[in-house]
């Protein structure tokens, strides 16, 4: 007996799209700063050569690694779909290593809502539900989307639990 999932249709609001890139630019000013103050140091003592050397060379190669940085995160936000029904919480995510996940809704334990400064200011929740295997979590929906989702997915799991 084989059931047929359909696949998932919902995306990310575009919101979420510049959470993670004030994310990537806040993670890559903070690398910067960590490189300014190295340089800073090297300078003022006067280590040896060499160490100015290697820090020039690992920032030449982090620079083009943080523009990727960027593409990656654009890339997997226009990728990333969600869906719920009675049976089935579907997650995929990742262009190029893309990752299904089917979380049966009897095995949920719980459903929540999380919030950073980064969410609350852009008016946007995560949603994490857990099970015993882990933790699955759909990064940033709108603050009423993401409530009802929650509310959904636990109204399936309490009328599953009761059938049984």
């Amino acid at each position: 007996m084989q059931t047929q999932v359909k696949e998932p249709q919902n995306k990310l609001p575009k919101e979420s799209l510049r959470v993670g890139l004030i994310g990537d630019v806040i993670f890559d000013v903070v690398v910067l700063l960590i490189f300014a103050v190295l340089f800073g140091l090297d300078f003022l003592f006067e280590w040896p050569a060499w160490i100015g050397t290697v820090l020039l060379i690992l920032l030449i190669i982090s620079v083009p690694l943080l523009i990727i940085g960027y593409l990656g995160t654009v890339i997997d936000h226009r990728n990333w779909r969600y869906d719920i029904d009675e049976e089935y919480v579907q997650l995929r995510q990742g262009a190029w290593f893309q990752k299904d996940q089917l979380i049966p809704v009897t095995k949920i334990q719980s459903v929540e809502t999380k919030q950073g400064p980064l969410l609350r200011r852009y008016k946007l929740r995560a949603v994490e539900i857990e099970t015993m295997a882990g933790e699955y979590s759909i990064p940033a929906l709108p603050d009423k989307e993401a409530y009802a989702l929650r509310d959904e997915i636990a109204a399936y799991a309490k009328a599953k639990e009761e059938d049984d």
